[in-house]
């Protein structure tokens, strides 16, 4: 396996990876609390352990975790995070190439995942909401001269990515040899040697994902096409509807050409006037909530928590990242705050006349409305886990915030797990989360979860969170078990799960387990290092 060159590795700022990973993991696809522990308490002692491999050329990288998540439709997509070591690896060897891809991009074509202008921000790319803004307004001040639209969605995107067309277009644009080398060895690994595709759901992804598409910006910029694009999302313009058709033919070639297909489902030939109407309705429904956001001193933080629904999901307190801050309460306009609540509720109430843009408005009020401590979506987000799994994390983010004041919400919650409407891992990973973050859960829910983290026919994601339910929830009986199941456990990540739950025994059981298992992997070691340090 190579290694990195010392001159490569001196240049990896570890601190900025780190903290660009602890970012990141409040967005992740699975919920991995005891993964969180090692990025947040345990970082130097993974640094450690990875410049030692990459220095001595041991290092080799695992399977990511991965996890169906669902899709409206009833279809999947794979959701996925790394293992510690090469998470490190990835989001290093990323912040190294980064400068390099983004000097490629055309910023007047593509706006999806700008680099950050900062150096030092544990945000990697700037706010999505600045960037989906700036896409907005060009596309419809493209769409205001009339004609034509092709509206294109590329196919299953990330896993069809040809990773070795990917890695030759880095190599040529000027990445070092070194850095590229190991990392078509770390995408080819994750995908278990199948060269196309890379994982979903991480900062290093999203920026080679969307530095992919550079050719077709390009092939845009050649032929004079006005072109937007927000990663896989397209338009091209053309004037008239047969330059459009003939438009359309010559994408599907281009992209065939780079491994590519389209979505035909989402995918043709639109009038301009049509995506404008389109486009600007959306902006009318967020015309009044961005207005009083412009109010707001602290717009762009309010804003980033609009996006993506950055919650700490530790387990052990309940609190998230965005813990109140006494400073910042004393300078907020308490008018204005209200007026913006106001907004925010206005808009997740037009839901129902809206129906096509359902997700959108969700995902960006549903955040917003937790912070507030508004519960008027409760009874929505409860009834959407089953008839909307795919926004299963949007709907138990929200309800994790009540969860600890809301007796009914934790009944409700312990009700689907002793029910059969759930469909999917997802869902439960997401329902043992929140109840894990409530003050209390019944006996007989602690019982489904210790029968849950016994039978192999569920996912391990979900059967980790079960383990660390059990262990903080469940009476000494049941936190015995929990410690039982670790020697018949054939899961790692299980195991590593079960060894983090032990900080809810006494300090003697815990103090035994982390002597007795920490030394069973790199990873119980590096728990274990995470649990001294609390």
């Amino acid at each position: 396996m190579p290694g990195l060159d010392r001159s490569v590795l001196d240049t990896i700022n570890s601190e900025l990876a780190l903290r660009r990973i602890r970012r990141d993991t409040l967005s992740d696809f699975i919920v991995a609390p005891h993964y969180n522990a090692i990025f947040v308490r345990a970082g130097d002692e993974l640094w450690g352990r990875t410049s030692e491999q990459l220095r001595s050329g041991t290092y080799s990288p695992q399977l990511p975790l991965t996890l169906p998540v669902p899709k409206p439709g009833g279809f999947t997509r794979p959701g996925s995070i790394l293992q510690p070591i090469d998470r490190l690896v990835y989001q290093a060897l990323a912040d190294l190439v980064a400068p390099i891809l983004e000097e490629q991009m055309d910023r007047k074509r593509s706006f999806s995942h700008v680099l950050t202008s900062s150096t030092e921000s544990d945000q990697m790319f700037e706010p999505e909401s600045q960037s989906w803004d700036q896409m907005q307004a060009r596309l419809q001040k493209i769409a205001a001269m009339g004609g034509w639209f092709v509206k294109a969605d590329v196919a299953n995107y990330f896993e069809r990515i040809p990773q070795h067309h990917l890695i030759n277009l880095m190599t040529a644009t000027g990445c070092r040899t070194e850095i590229t080398r190991l990392l078509e060895e770390m995408l080819l690994a994750f995908k278990q040697r199948d060269s196309s595709g890379i994982i979903q759901g991480v900062f290093p992804s999203d920026l080679f994902g969307n530095y992919y598409l550079t050719d077709l910006d390009a092939y845009c910029e050649v032929h004079d096409v006005p072109s937007v694009r927000y990663v896989d999302d397209l338009y091209l313009y053309f004037e008239t509807r047969p330059e459009a058709a003939r438009g359309l033919i010559r994408l599907v070639e281009q992209l065939r050409h780079d491994g590519l297909h389209l979505n035909e489902g989402k995918s043709g030939v639109s009038k301009a006037d049509s995506v404008l109407k389109e486009e600007t309705t959306l902006d009318d429904l967020f015309a009044e909530v961005r207005e009083q956001l412009e109010a707001e001193k602290d717009e762009e933080e309010k804003l980033e928590r609009g996006y993506g629904f950055p919650v700490d999901w530790d387990l052990s307190n309940g609190e998230d990242i965005w813990e109140n801050n006494e400073e910042d309460e004393e300078m907020v306009d308490e008018d204005h705050d209200d007026l913006f609540g106001d907004a925010v509720i206005r808009l997740f109430e037009s839901i129902e006349e809206y129906q096509d843009h359902t997700i959108k408005i969700e995902r960006f009020c549903l955040p917003f409305l937790r912070e507030m401590g508004s519960d008027i979506a409760v009874e929505r987000t409860l009834n959407g886990i089953i008839s909307r799994p795919y926004m299963s994390r949007t709907y138990l983010s929200y309800l994790s915030g009540f969860i600890g004041e809301s007796t009914e919400i934790k009944d409700r919650l312990e009700g689907l797990m002793k029910g059969d409407a759930l469909i999917s891992d997802y869902q439960r990973m997401y329902i043992l989360a929140t109840l894990s973050m409530a003050p209390k859960v019944s006996r007989e829910a602690v019982k489904i979860t210790l029968q849950l983290l016994q039978d192999l026919s569920y996912a391990q994601e979900t059967r980790a969170i079960a383990a660390i339910l059990a262990a903080k929830h469940g009476a000494p009986v049941q936190r015995r078990a929990v410690r039982l199941a670790y020697e018949g456990e054939t899961s790692p990540y299980v195991r590593a799960a079960i060894l983090y739950a032990s900080r809810h025994f006494t300090g003697a059981e815990r103090r035994t387990c982390i002597k007795a298992w920490g030394g069973h992997s790199i990873v119980n070691a590096l728990v274990a290092h995470a649990l001294k340090g609390e």
